[in-house]
Protein backbone atom coordinates (compact mmCIF):
# COMPACT_ATOMS: atom_id res chain seq x y z
CA UNK A 1 0.00 0.00 0.00
CA UNK A 2 1.15 3.39 -0.71
CA UNK A 3 -0.84 6.90 0.79
CA UNK A 4 0.43 10.28 -0.90
CA UNK A 5 0.28 12.94 1.28
CA UNK A 6 0.21 16.69 -0.46
CA UNK A 7 0.22 20.19 0.79
CA UNK A 8 1.77 23.82 -0.18
CA UNK A 9 1.98 24.64 3.17
CA UNK A 10 5.68 25.41 3.92
CA UNK A 11 5.09 24.14 7.22
CA UNK A 12 3.92 21.18 5.86
CA UNK A 13 7.30 18.38 7.04
CA UNK A 14 7.47 20.35 10.56
CA UNK A 15 3.77 19.40 10.72
CA UNK A 16 4.36 15.83 10.28
CA UNK A 17 7.51 15.85 12.35
CA UNK A 18 9.29 14.76 9.50
CA UNK A 19 12.60 15.96 8.57
CA UNK A 20 14.61 15.67 4.81
CA UNK A 21 17.78 15.92 6.06
CA UNK A 22 17.63 12.60 8.55
CA UNK A 23 18.94 9.47 6.64
CA UNK A 24 17.63 11.23 3.24
CA UNK A 25 13.93 11.68 4.86
CA UNK A 26 13.53 7.77 5.07
CA UNK A 27 12.06 6.57 8.20
CA UNK A 28 11.44 2.54 8.66
CA UNK A 29 9.29 1.19 11.06
CA UNK A 30 8.52 -2.98 11.68
CA UNK A 31 4.85 -3.25 11.16
CA UNK A 32 3.35 -6.72 11.51
CA UNK A 33 5.12 -9.02 9.43
CA UNK A 34 6.19 -6.31 6.80
CA UNK A 35 8.14 -3.18 7.06
CA UNK A 36 6.93 0.72 6.98
CA UNK A 37 8.72 3.42 4.78
CA UNK A 38 7.96 6.50 5.14
CA UNK A 39 9.65 9.08 2.71
CA UNK A 40 9.99 12.26 1.84
CA UNK A 41 9.32 13.06 -2.10
CA UNK A 42 9.57 17.03 -1.52
CA UNK A 43 8.77 19.95 0.57
CA UNK A 44 5.09 19.50 -0.52
CA UNK A 45 4.78 15.95 -0.64
CA UNK A 46 5.40 12.95 1.62
CA UNK A 47 4.58 9.12 1.25
CA UNK A 48 4.01 5.81 3.07
CA UNK A 49 4.76 3.04 2.28
CA UNK A 50 4.04 -0.51 3.56
CA UNK A 51 6.16 -3.43 2.06
CA UNK A 52 5.02 -6.80 3.78
CA UNK A 53 6.50 -10.24 4.52
CA UNK A 54 3.83 -12.50 4.94
CA UNK A 55 0.68 -12.37 5.37
CA UNK A 56 0.66 -9.44 7.96
CA UNK A 57 -2.93 -8.33 6.93
CA UNK A 58 -4.40 -11.93 5.25
CA UNK A 59 -7.81 -13.00 7.15
CA UNK A 60 -7.42 -16.46 6.21
CA UNK A 61 -4.39 -18.19 5.88
CA UNK A 62 -5.46 -20.61 2.58
CA UNK A 63 -4.89 -18.03 0.43
CA UNK A 64 -1.29 -17.65 -0.80
CA UNK A 65 -1.53 -13.66 -1.79
CA UNK A 66 -2.09 -11.22 1.14
CA UNK A 67 -3.59 -9.10 -1.39
CA UNK A 68 -4.94 -7.24 1.23
CA UNK A 69 -1.41 -5.89 2.57
CA UNK A 70 -1.93 -3.82 -0.81
CA UNK A 71 -4.91 -1.99 -0.03
CA UNK A 72 -6.61 -2.92 3.52
CA UNK A 73 -8.26 0.12 5.44
CA UNK A 74 -7.00 -1.86 8.74
CA UNK A 75 -3.21 -1.13 7.03
CA UNK A 76 -4.53 2.52 6.49
CA UNK A 77 -5.39 2.80 9.67
CA UNK A 78 -2.18 1.42 11.33
CA UNK A 79 -0.03 3.57 8.87
CA UNK A 80 -1.60 6.73 10.25
CA UNK A 81 -0.90 6.07 13.25
CA UNK A 82 2.39 4.61 13.35
CA UNK A 83 3.60 8.14 11.52
CA UNK A 84 1.17 10.70 12.85
CA UNK A 85 -0.03 9.56 15.94
CA UNK A 86 0.84 12.97 17.03
CA UNK A 87 -2.11 14.99 15.26
CA UNK A 88 -4.87 13.05 16.80
CA UNK A 89 -4.58 14.66 20.40
CA UNK A 90 -7.33 17.11 20.81
CA UNK A 91 -7.73 20.03 19.28
CA UNK A 92 -6.96 22.38 21.39
CA UNK A 93 -4.21 20.43 23.48
CA UNK A 94 -2.65 20.16 19.77
CA UNK A 95 -3.12 23.97 19.13
CA UNK A 96 -1.48 25.03 22.07
CA UNK A 97 1.83 22.65 21.66
CA UNK A 98 4.41 24.73 20.76
CA UNK A 99 6.76 22.38 17.84
CA UNK A 100 10.17 23.42 19.14
CA UNK A 101 12.63 24.25 16.30
CA UNK A 102 9.77 26.72 15.00
CA UNK A 103 8.99 28.53 18.25
CA UNK A 104 5.25 28.32 16.67
CA UNK A 105 2.50 26.39 17.65
CA UNK A 106 -0.15 24.05 15.22
CA UNK A 107 -2.72 26.42 14.87
CA UNK A 108 0.03 29.47 14.00
CA UNK A 109 2.04 26.75 10.87
CA UNK A 110 -0.81 24.20 10.26
CA UNK A 111 -3.39 26.85 8.16
CA UNK A 112 -3.38 25.47 4.92
CA UNK A 113 -5.26 22.74 3.00
CA UNK A 114 -3.86 19.07 2.54
CA UNK A 115 -5.02 15.65 0.24
CA UNK A 116 -4.06 12.97 0.90
CA UNK A 117 -4.47 9.85 -1.94
CA UNK A 118 -4.74 6.10 -1.77
CA UNK A 119 -3.75 4.77 -5.68
CA UNK A 120 -5.72 1.09 -4.40
CA UNK A 121 -8.36 1.32 -1.27
CA UNK A 122 -10.53 -1.78 -0.35
CA UNK A 123 -14.05 -1.20 0.31
CA UNK A 124 -16.07 -4.73 -0.05
CA UNK A 125 -19.64 -3.65 1.41
CA UNK A 126 -22.95 -1.81 0.96
CA UNK A 127 -21.68 1.71 1.86
CA UNK A 128 -21.08 1.81 -1.46
CA UNK A 129 -23.97 1.71 -3.89
CA UNK A 130 -24.63 3.07 -7.24
CA UNK A 131 -21.51 5.04 -7.46
CA UNK A 132 -21.94 6.46 -4.31
CA UNK A 133 -19.96 6.33 -0.63
CA UNK A 134 -22.18 6.80 2.51
CA UNK A 135 -19.79 8.94 4.36
CA UNK A 136 -19.29 11.32 0.99
CA UNK A 137 -22.80 12.14 2.11
CA UNK A 138 -21.85 13.01 5.07
CA UNK A 139 -18.23 14.42 5.17
CA UNK A 140 -17.00 16.70 2.65
CA UNK A 141 -13.94 16.25 1.10
CA UNK A 142 -14.27 12.68 0.41
CA UNK A 143 -14.20 11.07 -3.18
CA UNK A 144 -13.94 7.73 -4.36
CA UNK A 145 -13.04 6.67 -7.99
CA UNK A 146 -13.94 2.92 -8.81
CA UNK A 147 -10.77 1.37 -10.36
CA UNK A 148 -11.80 -3.04 -10.51
CA UNK A 149 -13.66 -5.31 -8.59
CA UNK A 150 -13.81 -3.76 -4.63
CA UNK A 151 -10.98 -1.39 -5.39
CA UNK A 152 -10.88 2.08 -5.43
CA UNK A 153 -9.01 5.08 -5.87
CA UNK A 154 -9.48 7.29 -2.12
CA UNK A 155 -8.88 10.80 -1.83
CA UNK A 156 -9.73 12.79 1.39
CA UNK A 157 -9.00 17.24 1.09
CA UNK A 158 -8.81 19.14 4.10
CA UNK A 159 -8.69 22.49 5.10
CA UNK A 160 -5.48 21.59 7.26
CA UNK A 161 -3.11 19.17 7.83
CA UNK A 162 -4.74 17.21 10.79
CA UNK A 163 -8.02 17.81 9.26
CA UNK A 164 -7.29 15.59 6.63
CA UNK A 165 -5.49 13.19 8.45
CA UNK A 166 -8.42 12.92 10.55
CA UNK A 167 -10.81 12.54 8.03
CA UNK A 168 -8.85 9.98 6.11
CA UNK A 169 -8.68 7.95 9.25
CA UNK A 170 -12.34 8.16 10.09
CA UNK A 171 -12.87 7.00 6.29
CA UNK A 172 -10.48 3.78 6.99
CA UNK A 173 -12.28 2.92 10.46
CA UNK A 174 -16.09 2.87 9.17
CA UNK A 175 -14.46 1.09 6.16
CA UNK A 176 -12.83 -1.60 8.31
CA UNK A 177 -16.01 -2.06 10.54
CA UNK A 178 -18.43 -2.65 7.76
CA UNK A 179 -16.72 -4.86 4.97
CA UNK A 180 -17.17 -7.95 4.73
CA UNK A 181 -13.53 -9.42 4.22
CA UNK A 182 -11.83 -7.81 7.50
CA UNK A 183 -9.80 -9.58 10.11
CA UNK A 184 -10.52 -8.85 13.63
CA UNK A 185 -9.87 -6.12 15.28
CA UNK A 186 -9.79 -5.52 19.07
CA UNK A 187 -11.77 -2.85 20.54
CA UNK A 188 -10.75 -0.92 23.67
CA UNK A 189 -11.18 2.14 25.48
CA UNK A 190 -7.90 3.01 24.39
CA UNK A 191 -9.89 2.31 21.07
CA UNK A 192 -12.99 4.57 21.09
CA UNK A 193 -11.39 7.24 22.96
CA UNK A 194 -8.78 7.95 20.27
CA UNK A 195 -11.04 7.80 17.43
CA UNK A 196 -14.03 10.02 19.86
CA UNK A 197 -11.10 12.53 19.53
CA UNK A 198 -10.80 12.38 15.66
CA UNK A 199 -14.75 13.20 15.59
CA UNK A 200 -14.85 15.95 18.28
CA UNK A 201 -11.71 17.82 16.29
CA UNK A 202 -13.58 17.86 12.94
CA UNK A 203 -16.54 20.63 13.17
CA UNK A 204 -20.06 19.61 10.87
CA UNK A 205 -19.73 16.00 11.77
CA UNK A 206 -23.47 14.99 11.55
CA UNK A 207 -25.70 13.02 14.03
CA UNK A 208 -25.48 10.16 11.60
CA UNK A 209 -21.72 9.32 11.68
CA UNK A 210 -22.24 9.62 15.77
CA UNK A 211 -25.03 6.66 15.73
CA UNK A 212 -22.92 4.80 13.06
CA UNK A 213 -19.92 4.91 15.22
CA UNK A 214 -21.72 4.10 18.25
CA UNK A 215 -23.90 1.17 16.83
CA UNK A 216 -20.82 -0.72 14.70
CA UNK A 217 -18.01 0.15 17.08
CA UNK A 218 -18.72 0.29 20.46
CA UNK A 219 -18.99 -3.02 21.79
CA UNK A 220 -20.58 -3.07 25.45
CA UNK A 221 -23.48 -1.10 27.24
CA UNK A 222 -20.36 -0.53 29.72
CA UNK A 223 -18.33 0.95 27.06
CA UNK A 224 -20.98 2.99 25.09
CA UNK A 225 -22.10 4.90 28.77
CA UNK A 226 -18.70 5.52 29.52
CA UNK A 227 -18.24 7.84 26.45
CA UNK A 228 -21.37 8.69 26.31
CA UNK A 229 -21.18 12.20 27.77
CA UNK A 230 -18.46 13.10 25.46
CA UNK A 231 -20.49 12.02 22.13
CA UNK A 232 -23.47 14.28 23.29
CA UNK A 233 -20.79 17.32 24.68
CA UNK A 234 -20.37 17.77 20.70
CA UNK A 235 -24.31 18.95 20.11
CA UNK A 236 -24.04 21.04 23.36
CA UNK A 237 -26.16 18.20 24.36
CA UNK A 238 -28.76 18.58 22.09
CA UNK A 239 -28.82 14.91 21.72
CA UNK A 240 -29.10 12.26 23.72
CA UNK A 241 -28.01 8.76 22.18
CA UNK A 242 -28.84 5.13 22.86
CA UNK A 243 -27.23 2.13 22.90
CA UNK A 244 -29.18 -0.03 20.67
CA UNK A 245 -29.90 0.82 16.80
CA UNK A 246 -33.31 2.37 16.17
CA UNK A 247 -34.69 -1.56 14.96
CA UNK A 248 -33.39 -2.98 18.30
CA UNK A 249 -34.56 0.05 20.44
CA UNK A 250 -38.61 -0.38 19.27
CA UNK A 251 -38.15 -4.34 20.66
CA UNK A 252 -36.51 -3.44 24.00
CA UNK A 253 -39.07 -0.50 24.40
CA UNK A 254 -42.04 -3.14 23.54
CA UNK A 255 -40.81 -6.12 24.98
CA UNK A 256 -40.24 -3.89 28.60
CA UNK A 257 -43.46 -3.22 28.52
CA UNK A 258 -45.44 -6.98 27.83
CA UNK A 259 -46.85 -7.99 30.80
CA UNK A 260 -45.67 -11.99 30.77
CA UNK A 261 -48.89 -13.34 32.09
CA UNK A 262 -50.77 -12.49 28.99
CA UNK A 263 -51.65 -14.06 25.57
CA UNK A 264 -49.49 -11.90 22.47
CA UNK A 265 -51.02 -11.63 18.95
CA UNK A 266 -47.98 -10.12 16.94
CA UNK A 267 -49.86 -8.47 14.10
CA UNK A 268 -47.40 -7.95 10.97
CA UNK A 269 -45.15 -10.69 12.96
CA UNK A 270 -42.35 -10.18 9.94
CA UNK A 271 -39.31 -12.74 10.79
CA UNK A 272 -41.05 -12.67 14.64
CA UNK A 273 -37.87 -11.00 16.02
CA UNK A 274 -40.39 -10.18 18.93
CA UNK A 275 -40.94 -13.66 19.73
CA UNK A 276 -37.66 -14.22 19.56
CA UNK A 277 -36.74 -11.74 21.90
CA UNK A 278 -39.73 -12.44 24.59
CA UNK A 279 -39.37 -16.31 24.39
CA UNK A 280 -35.60 -15.86 24.95
CA UNK A 281 -36.62 -13.64 27.93
CA UNK A 282 -38.87 -16.27 29.71
CA UNK A 283 -41.86 -15.48 28.13
CA UNK A 284 -44.59 -18.95 28.18
CA UNK A 285 -48.05 -17.79 27.11
CA UNK A 286 -49.37 -18.06 23.86
CA UNK A 287 -48.13 -16.04 21.24
CA UNK A 288 -50.41 -15.83 18.19
CA UNK A 289 -48.34 -14.49 14.93
CA UNK A 290 -50.08 -13.31 11.97
CA UNK A 291 -48.67 -11.22 8.72
CA UNK A 292 -50.17 -11.14 5.37
CA UNK A 293 -46.43 -12.39 4.05
CA UNK A 294 -46.61 -15.98 4.99
CA UNK A 295 -43.71 -16.64 7.13
CA UNK A 296 -45.39 -19.68 8.29
CA UNK A 297 -41.97 -21.35 7.33
CA UNK A 298 -39.97 -19.10 9.87
CA UNK A 299 -42.58 -20.39 12.51
CA UNK A 300 -41.93 -23.72 11.61
CA UNK A 301 -38.42 -23.78 12.01
CA UNK A 302 -38.13 -21.54 15.58
CA UNK A 303 -41.04 -24.25 17.01
CA UNK A 304 -39.02 -26.94 15.53
CA UNK A 305 -35.71 -25.88 17.26
CA UNK A 306 -36.66 -23.77 20.10
CA UNK A 307 -40.02 -26.57 20.81
CA UNK A 308 -41.92 -23.41 21.20
CA UNK A 309 -45.36 -24.68 21.51
CA UNK A 310 -46.78 -22.12 22.60
CA UNK A 311 -45.93 -20.26 19.37
CA UNK A 312 -48.79 -20.52 17.15
CA UNK A 313 -49.09 -19.28 13.06
CA UNK A 314 -52.39 -17.72 12.34
CA UNK A 315 -53.51 -18.25 8.68
CA UNK A 316 -56.04 -15.91 8.26
CA UNK A 317 -58.12 -12.71 9.65
CA UNK A 318 -60.54 -13.72 10.46
CA UNK A 319 -58.95 -15.94 12.71
CA UNK A 320 -58.26 -12.92 15.17
CA UNK A 321 -61.84 -12.08 15.86
CA UNK A 322 -62.60 -11.83 19.36
CA UNK A 323 -58.85 -11.88 20.60
CA UNK A 324 -58.35 -11.77 23.81
CA UNK A 325 -54.83 -10.14 25.07
CA UNK A 326 -51.50 -8.03 24.40
CA UNK A 327 -51.55 -6.86 21.01
CA UNK A 328 -48.11 -5.54 18.88
CA UNK A 329 -48.48 -3.58 15.89
CA UNK A 330 -44.86 -2.12 15.33
CA UNK A 331 -43.86 -0.71 12.24
CA UNK A 332 -46.70 -1.95 10.37
CA UNK A 333 -49.46 1.05 9.85
CA UNK A 334 -46.57 2.87 6.84
CA UNK A 335 -46.85 -0.02 4.89
CA UNK A 336 -50.09 0.70 3.75
CA UNK A 337 -51.90 3.39 2.39
CA UNK A 338 -52.74 5.97 5.30
CA UNK A 339 -56.55 5.13 4.56
CA UNK A 340 -55.42 1.40 4.80
CA UNK A 341 -53.79 2.07 7.99
CA UNK A 342 -56.85 3.48 9.55
CA UNK A 343 -58.87 0.84 8.42
CA UNK A 344 -56.64 -1.71 10.49
CA UNK A 345 -56.98 -0.10 13.44
CA UNK A 346 -60.47 0.46 13.47
CA UNK A 347 -60.66 -3.12 12.50
CA UNK A 348 -58.24 -3.96 15.38
CA UNK A 349 -60.47 -1.38 17.61
CA UNK A 350 -63.87 -3.29 16.84
CA UNK A 351 -63.07 -6.97 16.54
CA UNK A 352 -60.81 -7.64 19.09
CA UNK A 353 -60.55 -7.32 23.05
CA UNK A 354 -57.04 -5.97 23.16
CA UNK A 355 -55.48 -5.19 26.48
CA UNK A 356 -52.87 -3.42 25.49
CA UNK A 357 -51.93 -2.41 22.34
CA UNK A 358 -48.34 -1.35 21.09
CA UNK A 359 -48.52 0.89 18.03
CA UNK A 360 -45.04 2.22 16.66
CA UNK A 361 -44.28 4.19 13.14
CA UNK A 362 -41.12 6.59 11.93
CA UNK A 363 -41.52 9.73 13.01
CA UNK A 364 -41.03 11.98 9.43
CA UNK A 365 -39.96 14.67 11.09
CA UNK A 366 -36.29 12.54 11.94
CA UNK A 367 -35.56 11.88 8.88
CA UNK A 368 -33.64 15.20 8.22
CA UNK A 369 -30.95 13.31 10.76
CA UNK A 370 -30.55 11.17 7.78
CA UNK A 371 -30.07 13.23 4.80
CA UNK A 372 -33.89 12.89 3.67
CA UNK A 373 -35.65 15.11 2.35
CA UNK A 374 -38.54 14.16 0.13
CA UNK A 375 -37.87 10.58 0.01
CA UNK A 376 -39.59 8.18 2.78
CA UNK A 377 -37.20 5.81 5.30
CA UNK A 378 -37.81 2.95 3.17
CA UNK A 379 -38.93 2.14 -0.25
CA UNK A 380 -41.52 0.01 0.87
CA UNK A 381 -43.34 2.98 2.58
CA UNK A 382 -46.88 4.52 1.50
CA UNK A 383 -46.78 6.84 4.27
CA UNK A 384 -44.88 8.12 6.84
CA UNK A 385 -46.45 10.50 10.19
CA UNK A 386 -45.35 13.22 12.09
CA UNK A 387 -45.16 12.49 15.75
CA UNK A 388 -47.84 15.35 15.63
CA UNK A 389 -50.29 13.66 13.14
CA UNK A 390 -49.60 10.30 14.43
CA UNK A 391 -50.86 11.33 17.92
CA UNK A 392 -53.48 12.79 16.33
CA UNK A 393 -54.54 9.95 14.25
CA UNK A 394 -54.66 7.75 17.06
CA UNK A 395 -56.81 9.99 19.16
CA UNK A 396 -59.16 10.15 16.37
CA UNK A 397 -59.59 6.32 16.66
CA UNK A 398 -59.22 5.52 19.94
CA UNK A 399 -61.04 6.51 22.74
CA UNK A 400 -59.33 4.63 25.16
CA UNK A 401 -56.70 5.82 28.16
CA UNK A 402 -53.09 5.54 26.17
CA UNK A 403 -49.61 6.91 26.88
CA UNK A 404 -47.08 8.02 24.02
CA UNK A 405 -43.63 7.61 23.83
CA UNK A 406 -40.59 8.68 21.63
CA UNK A 407 -38.51 5.31 20.95
CA UNK A 408 -34.33 5.82 20.33
CA UNK A 409 -32.03 8.72 19.98
CA UNK A 410 -33.40 11.98 20.88
CA UNK A 411 -32.27 14.73 18.28
CA UNK A 412 -33.27 17.93 19.61
CA UNK A 413 -36.77 16.70 21.04
CA UNK A 414 -37.51 14.46 18.05
CA UNK A 415 -37.35 10.40 18.02
CA UNK A 416 -36.79 8.38 14.85
CA UNK A 417 -39.91 6.14 16.19
CA UNK A 418 -43.33 7.37 17.60
CA UNK A 419 -44.84 4.96 19.69
CA UNK A 420 -47.96 4.71 21.70
CA UNK A 421 -49.57 2.09 24.45
CA UNK A 422 -53.23 2.08 24.45
CA UNK A 423 -55.38 0.59 27.38
CA UNK A 424 -58.07 -1.36 27.35
CA UNK A 425 -61.87 0.24 26.72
Amino acid sequence: MIIKLKSENKYFLDILYKNPNTDQGLYLKELKNGILIGNVIAENEYHCVFLDGKNSYLPEEGNQIDFQSYCSPLLALNIMTEFFNHLYKENKVLSETMISWLEKNYDEVDTGKCTIEVPTFFIDSGWYKNEKYLLSKYIDGISLQHKIGNNFELRIEGATVREAIQKFSLVALFTHFTNRYAVYTFIDDFFIQKHITMFTNLTGIPYFIFYLFIKRIMRSPVQFEKFKPQLEAYFDNEVQFVFTDTHQSRKEFICSKIDFDETVLDFGCGELQYFKLLNKRGFTQEYYAYDEVDFKHVADKIQAIERADHLVWVEKLEELKDFEGQIILSEVIEHNSLEEAKSLLIWIRDNTNFTGLFVTTPDKDFNVNYELTEEFRHDDHDFELSNEEFVKLIEEIFPNPKTFYGVGDCVKGIYPTSAVIIQKK
